[in-house]
């Protein structure tokens, strides 16, 4: 009898410890959130389609060739003209879109690509792009929005949607696009990262575009199909962004990769994409000791005056302390900050410093 309920105790626990999550829109980014990601243009030969429930993918030989933050910009930042079709009312945050593909239109260059977005507790969806055509900003909106997520997620889940936009390049033509995107949930478990292990759902994105172009010198114009494309995203509890992103497009019948990513902490000696303030490191800043137990010493420099804002918070970014915010005047400047005003237990975590223009991540380890 004693065994048996042992064994009942058992695979109750086991069904705890491995039973998938849930994913809802509070797990989705706020405005001026920033994380960063390392870049990598290989797998190692691992196959991306493979999932299942309970499932471990070890990506942990993953080696990044590039970092950069993902940030989203709160719509109270736009400048004109995006301003004017983007505002707080319809819009939750705007980024850039490293992975957009140029249009296939003569006399046309594309130098940056923006992503306006909106978020409530039933989706996640693109309502919007801006892309900086031959050195002109042109932003539009979707007249179908692209649902990028469902919510809650759980495994299994399945939804599609068509997208469709179209925008006039003045003295240039037109280009559009129109696409189809099913979005299914097919593995929940464990992925390993050179970042650490998440318990994870896996969403599987399929889509299919066509592209319509216009070349107004030309008086001619065609429907280009693009290449079968496929998301495979890993998202965790408060990760606010895929833990982990695979793209890849079909061609010739085999997966051809376009963009790894995964969130990660600072490599030294991987080089910094556009990420001035810690390429440099500006503040020059140092924590000592580190582990610390009951309080820590940040040291750093200014080289102007600036209002600093100084927080704390676990790994994933879930959970934020505000340290202090302040005008500080330009030079050296030494804290002592109490873990136990913190209410910190033993871990890791995140020390973050900022300016207007610069900002500086050091990880801490808190032993009690």
């Amino acid at each position: 009898m004693v065994r048996n309920i042992f064994l009942m105790m058992g695979v109750f626990i086991s069904s705890v410890v491995f039973a998938q999550i849930t994913i809802s829109s509070s797990d989705m980014p706020n405005a001026d959130d920033s994380i960063r990601v390392s870049i990598t243009n290989s797998i190692g030969g691992l196959d991306p389609m493979l999932s299942d429930t309970n499932y471990v993918w070890d990506f942990s030989a993953l080696v990044p060739n590039a970092q950069r933050f993902e940030k989203f910009d709160s719509p109270l930042t736009f400048n004109s003209p995006f301003n004017l079709l983007f505002n707080p009312l319809n819009t939750s945050y705007g980024k850039n879109n490293y992975t957009f593909t140029t249009i296939p239109l003569p006399g046309v260059s594309i130098t940056a690509a923006y992503d306006f977005l909106k978020e409530s507790s039933s989706n996640l969806k693109q309502i919007g792009a801006g892309y900086t055509v031959n050195g002109g900003p042109i932003p539009f909106l979707y007249s179908s929005p692209d649902y990028i997520y469902r919510f809650p997620m759980n495994y299994s889940d399945t939804d599609s949607c068509d997208y469709k936009y179209g925008l006039q390049i003045p003295t240039i033509g037109y280009y559009g696009q129109t696409g189809h995107r099913v979005n299914l949930v097919d593995g929940w478990g464990t992925l390993i990262t050179p970042y650490g292990s998440f318990q994870t759902l896996r969403i599987k994105s399929a889509i299919k575009a066509i592209d319509t172009v216009y070349a107004t010198n030309f008086g001619i114009g065609s429907n280009i199909p693009r290449p079968l494309k496929y998301e495979f995203k890993w998202l965790a509890i408060g990760s606010k962004i895929p833990v982990l992103q695979i793209d890849a497009n079909v061609v010739g019948g085999n997966l051809t990769l376009t963009n790894v990513q995964y969130m990660d902490s600072l490599r030294a000696g991987v080089p910094q994409v556009g990420i001035s303030e810690n390429a440099s490191d500006n503040f020059n800043l140092k924590v000592y000791p580190n582990p610390c137990i009951d309080n820590f010493i940040m040291h750093y420099n200014l080289s102007k005056s600036s209002v600093v804002k100084v927080s704390i918070s676990d790994v994933l970014g879930k959970t934020s302390t505000l340290i202090y915010t302040e005008r500080q005047i330009a030079g050296a400047h030494q804290n002592s900050i109490k873990i136990g005003d913190l209410g910190l237990s033993s871990g890791v975590y995140l020390l973050k410093i900022q300016t207007n223009d610069s900002q500086k991540v050091q990880k801490i380890i808190v032993s009690r």
